[in-house]
This record gives C-alpha cells, sequence and structure tokens, in this order.
C-alpha cells in the first residue's frame, strides 16, 4: 500500500468548490459605465472613476446647473444629491448609488431614501427630487452575468462572479439591489439534478417535489453550524437558492492550503461538524454527502466558525423508512452504500462513517482510502482497510486515532452515534469546547452543562 493520497488530488478533473469572493484587482482607465440624458439637457458622461458625485455644488463630478435643468427643479438639487461608487473600477464589483438628498432620489420610481444606498443596474433610470422627473439612464458597460437568468432574479439580485462549482450546480455572488447584503446563489439545472439524486426507480423524472428537496429542508433549518438559505425560486429547468455567503472558502481549500491541519483547530472543526450532524439527525435528517467541499468557513481566520451545507442528497428519514439512494462522493461514502449499489438499506451512520474519513483528511491532508493504493478505494472502503502512515500522525494523540478506527467500522451497528462521538475523550477539552461555543455564539449554561457532563475527573472507588 502507497503511503499517502494526498487530499488535493480528490478535486483533479473537477470544478472547483470554493465558496467566498476573491480580492478585486484595482483597474485605471477603464470606461466602467455612462450616464445619458433623459429628461435633462446633456448627452452622455463616461464614468472611469471609482466615484462620481452629481448636485448644485461646485466640487461635484456633475455640476448641475441651469443649463441642464429648469429652475423650479434646480432648487429642490442638494449640493450632493447623489453618488455613484463602483470599488477600484472592477466591473466585478456592483455600482452603488448614494442618496445624499434632501428632497430625494429614485431609481426606476423608487425611492432610495436620504443617506441610504442600493445597487444600480443596466438600464436603471435616476430621478432626481420626484419620481416623475427623470434625469438620467445608468449603462453598465461590464458583462452581463444575469443573461438568461429568470425576471424574479434579476429584479431583485445584481449577479456578480462565480464562486465555484461541484457535480450538480454552480455558486454566483450575488446581492440584494435593495439592502445591498450579500449572498451565494446556487444554480441547479434540473436535468443535473435528476442525474445527480437518481433513485432506486426506472425512468425517474423531474419530479417538482424531489427537485425541492434540498430547499424544503434547509428552508426550514435554523443551526450556527448549518448554513442558511435566504431565498427559493423555482423554475420549470433550474432551481435557484440563494444561501448566506461565507467568505472564508471551504474546508478542502483551507486543508490543502496548509498542506493538513493541527490537532487542536482540526478538534475546533470536528466539534461543530458533529454538532451540526445532530442536529440534521434530531431532525431525522442525514446529510449523505459531508465531505470537505461541504463545509463552508465564515471567515479566512485560523479558529472560525463553520457550517455544513450542500444538502441535495438528503431525505427526510421518517421512522419506517431507509434511504436507498447512491448519491454520495466515493471517496467519503460508507461500506454499505458500496456493497447494495445505493440499492440496499442505510442509515444515519453514512454520516458517522464520512465524518471519520474528513477528521482523518483534516489531521494528514491525506486520504485513508484511495486508487493510488494499488487497488480499487472502493474495495479498500469496503473491507474497512486504512493505515496511519503519513508523517503528520506523529504529532497526533492516540485519542484521536481511536476515534478514527471507531468511525470507520464497516458494520454501520458497530459505528457510535453522533451523540457517542461528541462523548469521546478526544473532545473532552475545556479550552476547545471554550471556543467553540463562543463562535457557534451558545449560552455560557451550554458550556458549563457540557463541561460537568464530560470534564469533571473520574470519580475514586470506594475501599473495601
Amino acid at each position: 500500500m502507497a503511503h499517502q493520497a494526498n487530499v488535493a488530488t480528490q478535486s483533479q478533473g473537477q470544478a472547483s468548490s470554493i465558496w467566498g469572493p476573491t480580492q478585486s484587482q484595482p483597474i485605471e482607465n477603464i470606461i466602467w459605465g455612462r450616464l445619458y440624458g433623459k429628461n435633462i439637457k446633456m448627452n452622455s458622461i463616461d464614468l472611469n472613476s471609482d466615484e462620481f458625485t452629481a448636485g448644485r455644488g461646485e466640487g461635484n463630478s456633475l455640476m448641475l446647473t441651469l443649463n441642464y435643468l429648469p429652475e423650479n427643479i434646480l432648487y429642490r438639487i442638494s449640493k450632493v444629491h447623489f453618488t455613484l461608487k463602483r470599488a477600484n473600477c472592477d466591473i466585478s464589483n456592483p455600482v452603488y448609488i448614494f442618496d445624499n438628498s434632501r428632497n430625494g432620489t429614485y431609481v426606476n420610481g423608487e425611492q432610495i431614501g436620504t443617506n441610504n444606498s442600493r445597487i444600480l443596474q443596466n438600464n436603471d433610470v435616476i430621478s432626481l427630487s420626484h419620481p416623475t422627473c427623470k434625469a438620467f439612464v445608468f449603462k453598465d458597460l461590464c458583462p452581463n452575468e444575469a443573461l438568461g437568468l429568470p425576471k424574479e432574479i434579476t429584479t431583485t439580485y445584481y449577479i456578480s462572479r462565480k464562486l465555484g462549482s461541484g457535480a450538480c450546480g454552480l455558486v454566483r455572488l450575488v446581492y440584494d439591489i435593495r439592502t445591498c447584503n450579500q449572498f451565494a446563489m446556487k444554480i441547479v439545472k434540473k436535468n443535473l439534478l435528476s442525474d445527480c439524486t437518481s433513485i432506486n426507480k426506472p425512468n425517474n423524472s423531474n419530479d417538482p417535489q424531489k427537485v425541492l428537496n434540498e430547499a424544503n429542508i434547509m428552508m426550514s433549518l435554523s443551526h450556527p453550524c448549518v448554513i442558511k438559505m435566504h431565498d427559493i425560486i423555482d423554475k420549470p429547468d433550474s432551481v435557484y437558492m440563494v444561501l448566506e455567503l461565507m467568505k472564508g472558502g471551504d474546508l478542502l481549500h483551507r486543508i490543502v492550503t496548509n498542506k493538513h491541519l493541527t490537532e487542536e483547530i482540526s478538534k475546533l472543526f470536528f466539534f461543530q461538524m458533529c454538532h451540526a450532524v445532530k442536529y440534521l439527525h434530531d431532525k431525522g435528517i442525514s446529510h449523505r454527502d459531508l465531505k470537505p467541499d461541504n463545509v463552508l468557513l465564515e471567515s479566512s481566520n485560523e479558529e472560525t466558525l463553520l457550517k455544513v451545507s450542500d444538502f441535495g442528497l438528503s431525505k427526510f428519514v421518517q421512522n419506517d423508512s431507509v434511504m436507498k439512494t447512491l448519491c454520495g462522493t466515493p471517496l467519503y461514502v460508507a461500506p454499505e452504500v458500496l456493497q447494495t449499489g445505493g440499492r440496499g438499506a442505510y442509515t444515519k451512520k453514512v454520516d458517522i462513517w464520512s465524518l471519520g474519513v474528513v477528521l482523518f483528511t483534516c489531521l494528514s491532508g491525506t486520504l485513508p482510502f484511495s486508487d493510488d493504493f494499488g487497488t480499487p478505494a472502493s474495495e479498500q472502503i469496503k473491507r474497512g482497510k486504512f493505515r496511519f502512515q503519513h508523517p503528520s500522525w506523529k504529532k497526533v494523540s492516540q485519542r484521536a486515532t481511536t476515534l478514527i478506527k471507531e468511525m470507520l467500522v464497516v458494520d454501520p451497528k458497530s459505528r457510535p452515534t453522533i451523540d457517542n462521538i461528541l462523548k469521546s475523550s478526544w473532545l473532552r477539552d475545556k479550552e476547545m469546547l471554550r471556543k467553540a461555543k463562543a463562535l457557534m455564539k451558545l449560552n455560557i449554561l451550554d458550556i458549563e452543562e457540557e463541561d460537568e457532563n464530560f470534564l469533571q475527573p473520574p470519580k475514586k472507588r470506594a475501599r473495601r
């Protein structure tokens, strides 16, 4: 068996799934927009600086005078009436319009509100002091990322750059036009969704209920370590899910960047993942596609909140039902799924196996099962054969490796439950618990209760 299989190789040939915007680079001397006169005496103005102002004051980019507006309108114009901003003149950034006026600035007849802002889009009409005083038409000269998207989306969201993609969807950065809040919008083509979620039925159709399975689950969830859905738009060809934006990227990228994570950070992240899985399992939900790609980080800080995402492969598990869908990523999928080709009955214990593989990956930056080891990874998984051979394991505690061994057991009945894992000796770490609870913003009483359950020394046996 080879010594290691680097986790970075698992993404070869696949699109990136890192969520979170990258830094914009300044672009000099580019005309990123244009203002055309509507009911105002002017032709057009090129916008090529990151800030443009208009008003009666002399210091404005455009000083409004009687040459432009009749007197009865001009007297209602503020010294600085509105400001347009595009950070670094970067066409991948949205254009903001700020209302600096006393008497109002309007976009398409909607008042922005003094000292408020919104995002300006191509062909938007700017009115001054009254919605009927239509002064300018804005032309956005950046590439239109919203082409082909439904009107229900483009009238609510500004569509920005691609953040990542996966087997069943594309993720874009979007902004709520009126609040300017950022989100991640996942676009899932229904024919792809059908391919990804093929169920043990012949000629599986694009049943709308199945297509919205992920959305229905996520909309009902509320936990600090589970990604939250903001909006859902269902169309005949695609489903559009607007999710909270996580700017720290995904766990896979964090592992690859650092080669592997320290035991302290791995423990902090693993504890949060376990709480997310416990929340799901307590609600009768199994994730079934747990992997580092589907764990998103809130920030680039070493110690950060994380959230489990991507419930496209999940189903509610009723008391008398079992999961029969083969959907997980092969390197993280449990042996009972492979043994039956996805046609057998398996339980929420598949998530425990996946958690074990994720923890192995965090601590070593390698995979426990890989085709690089000489035999097919699927056969290794079915036998549950793996080794702690990478040099990084020399610095990992025995409690951590013991927990991994307990999770990566072929017989699902012999694997611990998520509650068992949370009570494991490895997680009896008072400092880690303090940090995790602070990140998760849980009540201090919860910490004290967990300390009482996990951290008190064992009682001495009475002498006889």
